[in-house]
């Protein structure tokens, strides 16, 4: 039986890399998709899901939400990364079947649905998990699994010299889940930077003849062009992708267990750092390394559907 996820999401190019690797597994069913701020605003971050699924075309359409903004005044987002629509500018439309439900109700209902089997992945800010902590608690305590890609730990941010995107766009939401106790696993920028993609290996995508792979092929091309991070033009970090990856192929990743804090407020906002924590069930998953040459392999391979020697 495929393990059910629900994927929350801000949106821009290397969620929908993420996204499509979630889609095109058969060990994977996308049941749920909910938008959040961050990447781009939430409006184009909702319309971005319908983009993506109206170009990728799944055999099975999964729930989709509409998330929160954080509605925070000077808070930068990653349409200078992306561009201003967050997929690279290319074009794709929003079918005309799609339908929204609200992130809550999505949340409750396929935690009820699969209980302790339901895999919950944050690619965006945590904006939305915070608020189901707060209004629907039991949906987060009955996942089995939550993987979070946030966080720069030993590494400079990536937004400030403190803080990575996510927790920087809601630090206080990290603090509060990564405070919790649920069963988290956190994927920071200091693993997520290793992973690059070039252009030989956008080259093999466009030329795999699968939706998945032309589709990301051309929407890689904006940020590839763009100096960003510690990349330069020619090279793509696939942050949301490796988080992806923890699920898909757990045995590519070392993974130790501590405690965490996020700072929320001043200068450091978002700066997350490891604490020392007695008790044990409130130590955290933190993924520390991953083997990047078979991640990028079997990336390439199950997006292109076809062998790919790095």
């Amino acid at each position: 039986m495929p393990r059910p996820i629900l994927i929350d999401t801000d949106m821009g190019v290397d969620d929908a890399v993420a996204i499509a690797l979630a889609l095109s597994s058969s060990e994977i069913e996308v049941a749920g998709l909910v938008s959040v701020a961050g990447n781009v605003a939430i409006d184009q971050a909702t319309t971005n899901i319908g983009r993506l699924l109206g170009g990728l075309v799944p055999k099975s359409l999964p729930l989709v939400a509409r998330g929160l903004d954080q509605n925070l005044p000077g808070m930068k987002d990653a349409m200078h990364v992306f561009g201003e629509d967050g997929l690279g500018g290319i074009d794709l439309a929003v079918p005309p079947d799609f339908a929204l439900s609200g992130f809550l109700e999505v949340y409750e209902r396929l935690a009820r649905q699969h209980g302790h089997a339901l895999t919950v992945v944050a690619l965006g800010p945590l904006t939305n998990l915070a608020a189901v902590l707060r209004e629907k608690p039991e949906a987060l305590a009955k996942a089995g699994q939550i993987i979070v890609m946030g966080g720069a730990i030993w590494c400079p941010g990536n937004i400030t010299p403190w803080a990575e995107f996510n927790f920087y766009r809601d630090p206080a939401a990290a603090a509060a889940v990564l405070s919790a106790g649920l069963p988290l696993t956190v994927v920071p920028l200091d693993v997520t930077r290793q992973v690059a993609m070039d252009e030989s290996h956008t080259a093999h995508l466009s030329r795999g003849g699968t939706r998945a792979g032309d589709l990301l092929g051309r929407m890689i091309r904006l940020p590839m062009e763009r100096k960003t991070e510690q990349s330069s033009p020619g090279s793509f970090i696939v942050h949301d992708a490796v988080a992806m990856g923890v699920l898909l192929w757990p045995k590519l990743f070392m993974r130790s267990k501590m405690g965490l804090e996020v700072v929320t407020s001043g200068e450091p906002a978002g700066r997350c750092k490891p604490v020392v924590v007695k008790d044990k069930s409130r130590q955290i998953g933190v993924v520390i390394s991953v083997n990047v040459g078979e991640f990028m392999e079997n990336m390439l391979e199950q997006l292109s559907q076809e062998k790919f020697v790095v």
